[in-house]
């Protein structure tokens, strides 16, 4: 059974880490569609990143108290909820701030799902698990 958490957990990470550049697939779109230039498109790749390695240790000092099940259905929802404002969004600003909300959650979720594969699986399986959870 536990098992089966840790590829949950897994496909939860390559949930969340492929929307990082997903969009580099449809720069050029998605410049066309809100008359921008391809570079200033790209840009979104660099504040899901920026909002990834600034955001997520803060976030995750904050819920530190908090249970991990809590912080991993939290940080999924938020996700969800980044998901459904960029793909709502008709500007700008708005797919931007979106794009960080993804990169934040993505990361808390990444940190948290290491941290409860860790203690799901016994010591001497620890370095498959959480291998299994970075291939994700």
């Amino acid at each position: 059974m536990k098992k089966l958490y840790v590829y949950l957990l897994a496909f939860g990470v390559f949930f969340t880490a492929t929307s990082e550049l997903v969009v580099s697939g449809i720069l050029n779109v998605i410049a066309e569609e809100l008359h921008i230039s391809t570079a200033l498109a790209g840009q979104l790749i660099t504040a899901y990143s920026l909002a990834f390695a600034i955001g997520t240790p803060i976030i995750v000092s904050f819920t530190s108290r908090m249970e991990r099940k809590q912080v991993l259905v939290g940080s999924l929802a938020v996700f969800i909820l980044g998901c459904l404002v960029s793909f709502a969004s008709a500007q700008y600003a708005t797919l931007m701030v979106s794009r960080m909300i993804l990169g934040a959650s993505s990361g808390v979720y990444l940190v948290v799902a290491l941290g409860s594969v860790a203690k799901l699986v016994p010591a001497e399986k620890m370095g498959g698990a959480i291998g299994t959870v970075i291939l994700g």
